[in-house]
C-alpha cells in the first residue's frame, strides 16, 4: 500500500496533499525527497519500472537539544513536467514488484486526470498573473483552483480505491476510509505479539533457561488438546500470500507488522509551510572524514546493535566496514558525520542480509517435479530441517508444508525424530491438520488408501522411535516411498540437538551423505542472542566440507520487537542467507525475509 500522493510547485509550495494511509500529511518525508533530490539532481527513469524516476531515502537520526527523532527510509516514484514546472511524487515503504506497480499505475493516473482538469494551464495562467488574486505583482499558483482541485481529489481517490480493491478482490471491499482503522489494529495486533512471555537464554556452555515459560497447553499435542488438533487458529490465506498470472502461490514479504519502530512524521514536521523548509536548518557537510571524528559515532552505534542481540564480533566487524568505507571521505551537503555513518551501516547490514545466491525456491521444485529417473521415476524435492531443542523445527516444517499445498504439489512429511518423545505423535497431528485444509471432506484419524495418515495430498511417513541408525534408514526408505508413489515434495523432519555436543553433531555428516536432501534448512531462534553465532557455525560445519546449510528459517520474530540481532549473527558467521522468518503460531505465519524491514528496525 502507498503512502503519500503530492504535487508541488518548483518553488516547494504544496499544490495538492493525499495521505493514502488516512493520516496527517507527512511534510518531513517531502522534505527529505526534495533533499535527496537537491543532492543529486539529476533527473533519471529508474530500471526497474523505465517510466518514472525512482529513489530510496534511508533512515536515519536527527538530534536536537531536547529529543532524538527516529526517522525511517521509505521510497519515492517522481515525475517532473515541465511547463508549468511541477513534481508530482508518490512514496511507499519500499521496493517490491507489488509496490512499484501500485505506485506507477498510481502515478499515471494522478498524472492524466491532472491534464484532463486542465488544472496545469490554470496554474501557469496564474503563474503569468492571472487569477483574480493575482493582482499588484502578488502571485497566488492556487488562485481560482478550489473547484478543481476539489474535483481531482475526489476523482483520484475513487480511482485508488479501485486499485485497492482489484488487489484486494479475494478478501471483500476495501475503502480508504477503513485503511486507518486496519492499520490501528495491525498496531494493536503487533503490540501484544511483542508481549507475549516466554523465551529462551542459552549460555556458551550450551545450557538452556525457560524465561516466562508460556502455557505448556500450547506444547501439548494430545488428542485431548482441542487447539493442537484443531487447524492452530485461523486460517488466513490472504495475509500468507497470493497466486501470480501463472498459478504459482508466492509468500508475502514481512511488512511493518513487527515493526516496534513509531513514525514520527506528525512531531518532527516543518512549521514553514513550504516543502523547502529543510533549507532553514544549520547546514551541515562537505567535511572530510577522520577515524577521530568516526570513534566516537561507532561506539554508539555498535553498543545499538549490541542491545539488539547482534553479537559484539558482528557487531565490530560491520563498525570496522563502516570506517573502511568513510575515512578520508567527504559528508554530504546537509549531513553530519553521525548520519553518514549510518547511512553507511545501513548499506553494511544490507549487504550482510542480502542473499549473495539465488534463493527462487519455487522455480527450482517446479524443475526438479518435472524430471524423471532411467526407472521413470519421479524425482522428489527433499527438504532436511535441523536445529536446536525447541526451536519449532516442527512447526515451521508443517509452515512450508502449508505453502507447498498452496502450489498443487504432494508433500510426503517425514518423521526423522526418533529420539524425543511425541515427536512423530505432533508431526500427526500436524498432517491431519493440513489434511483437513486441503479437503474438508477429510475425517481426522482415518487412514488413506495407502493406510497412512494424511489423504492423497499430504502424507505422514513414520517407523517409530530409536537409534541415530533408525533416522538414515527411514530417510532413504521415505525418498524411495516418494518416487513409487509419486510425491513431489519430502520434508524430514529431525532430532533437535546441543550444538556443542560432539556426540549429538556427527550423525548429521552421514545423514546428510545418505539422503542428500536437495535443501538443508536450520532453523534459528530470534531469542537465542548472541550465541546464534555458534549455533550456526556449528550446525553448517556439521555436515563435512562438501556439504554446507542452505538456508535459515529465523523463527519467534513476533515475541522479540526490535530484537533482531539472531539475524545478522546468524548470516555473518556463515554467510548462509535467511529466506523464511516465523511471525506466529499458525500455518499462515510464515514470511519471506524482507531485508530493508530488518535493516531498518536493526538502525532504528
Amino acid at each position: 500500500m502507498l503512502e503519500q500522493f503530492v504535487v508541488f510547485t518548483s518553488g516547494g509550495q504544496v499544490v495538492y496533499q493525499f495521505n493514502c494511509l488516512g493520516k496527517k500529511f507527512a511534510e518531513t518525508q517531502i522534505n527529505r525527497f526534495i533533499s535527496h533530490l537537491l543532492g543529486s539532481p539529476t533527473i533519471h527513469n529508474d530500471e526497474n519500472t523505465g517510466r518514472y524516476g525512482v529513489v530510496e531515502i534511508t533512515g536515519n537520526t536527527s538530534t536536537t537539544s531536547s529529543h532524538k527523532t527516529l526517522s525511517r527510509g521509505f521510497c519515492s516514484m517522481y515525475h517532473v513536467s515541465k511547463r508549468p514546472e511541477l513534481y508530482y511524487v508518490v512514496t511507499y515503504a519500499e521496493q517490491s514488484l507489488q509496490l512499484n506497480q501500485e505506485a506507477e499505475e498510481t502515478l499515471q493516473i494522478g498524472i492524466n486526470l491532472w491534464e484532463s482538469l486542465g488544472l496545469s494551464e490554470h496554474i501557469l495562467g496564474n503563474i503569468n498573473g492571472n487569477g483574480s488574486r493575482n493582482k499588484r505583482n502578488c502571485i497566488d499558483v492556487l488562485a481560482d483552483l478550489e473547484e478543481k482541485l476539489e474535483k481531482f481529489d475526489k476523482y483520484l481517490k475513487t480511482k485508488y480505491e479501485s486499485i485497492l480493491n482489484r488487489e484486494n478482490d479475494s478478501s471483500g471491499s476495501f475503502s480508504i476510509g477503513k485503511m486507518e482503522s486496519k492499520r490501528k489494529t495491525r498496531e494493536i495486533k503487533g503490540k501484544k505479539q511483542q508481549q507475549r512471555s516466554g523465551g529462551r537464554i542459552w549460555g556458551r556452555d550450551g545450557t538452556m533457561d525457560e524465561i516466562n515459560a508460556q502455557d505448556s497447553k500450547s506444547l501439548d499435542f494430545s488428542e485431548n488438546n482441542q487447539q493442537a488438533s484443531g487447524s492452530m487458529g485461523h486460517i488466513d490465506k490472504d495475509s500468507f500470500g497470493k497466486k501470480t498470472y501463472e498459478g504459482d502461490f508466492l509468500i508475502k514479504e514481512i511488512d511493518d507488522l513487527l515493526s516496534t519502530q513509531q513514525e514520527s512524521h506528525h512531531s518532527n514536521e516543518d512549521k514553514g509551510g513550504s516543502a523547502f523548509g529543510f533549507l532553514r536548518r544549520h547546514l551541515l557537510g562537505n567535511k572530510t572524514i577522520t577515524e577521530t571524528d568516526l570513534k566516537s559515532v561507532l561506539d554508539k552505534l555498535k553498543q545499538k546493535l549490541i542491545t539488539k542481540n547482534v553479537a559484539p564480533e558482528a557487531a565490530a566487524f560491520l563498525c570496522k566496514q563502516v570506517s573502511r568505507d568513510l575515512v578520508g571521505s567527504k559528508t554530504a551537503s546537509w549531513t553530519s558525520v553521525e548520519n553518514t555513518a549510518r547511512e553507511s551501516l545501513t548499506k553494511s547490514l544490507t549487504q550482510i542480509l542480502t542473499p549473495g545466491v539465488s534463493v527462487d525456491l519455487l522455480h527450482e521444485i517446479q524443475q526438479k517435479a518435472e524430471m524423471r529417473d532411467a526407472q521413470g521415476l519421479k524425482q522428489p524435492y527433499v527438504f532436511s530441517v535441523v536445529g536446536v531443542n525447541g526451536v519449532g523445527k516442527s512447526t515451521n516444517l508443517s509452515k512450508l508444508a502449508f505453502w507447498l499445498l498452496q502450489n498443487n504439489l504432494r508433500v510426503l512429511v517425514v518423521a526423522s525424530d526418533t529420539f524425543r518423545s511425541g515427536a512423530v505423535e505432533q508431526l500427526r497431528v500436524h498432517v491431519e491438520n493440513l489434511a483437513e485444509l486441503t479437503d474438508e471432506s477429510h475425517i481426522r484419524g482415518s487412514r488413506n488408501r495407502r493406510d497412512k495418515t494424511g489423504n492423497d495430498h499430504v502424507e505422514l511417513f513414520e517407523a517409530g522411535y530409536g537409534g541415530s541408525d533408525l533416522v538414515t534408514k527411514i530417510a532413504k526408505q521415505a525418498i524411495k516411498y516418494a518416487k513409487e508413489q509419486e510425491f513431489d515434495i519430502v520434508l524430514m523432519d529431525t532430532a533437535g540437538r546441543r550444538h556443542n555436543d560432539p556426540t549429538l553433531m556427527s550423525p548429521l555428516k552421514s545423514f546428510a551423505e545418505q539422503a542428500k536432501p536437495d535443501k538443508i534448512i536450520m532453523v534459528g531462534e530470534a531469542l537465542v542472542g548472541t550465541d546464534s553465532v555458534q549455533q550456526a557455525k556449528n550446525f553448517n560445519e556439521a555436515f563435512g566440507r562438501v556439504r554446507n546449510l542452505d538456508f535459515f528459517i529465523i523463527s519467534k520474530c513476533d515475541t522479540v520487537g526490535e530484537m533482531l540481532g539472531a539475524m545478522v549473527n546468524m548470516v555473518y558467521a556463515t554467510g548462509i542467507p535467511i529466506l523464511f522468518v516465523g511471525v506466529g503460531q499458525t500455518y499462515t505465519d510464515l514470511r519471506i525475509l524482507s531485508v530493508n524491514w530488518a535493516v531498518n528496525v536493526l538502525i532504528s
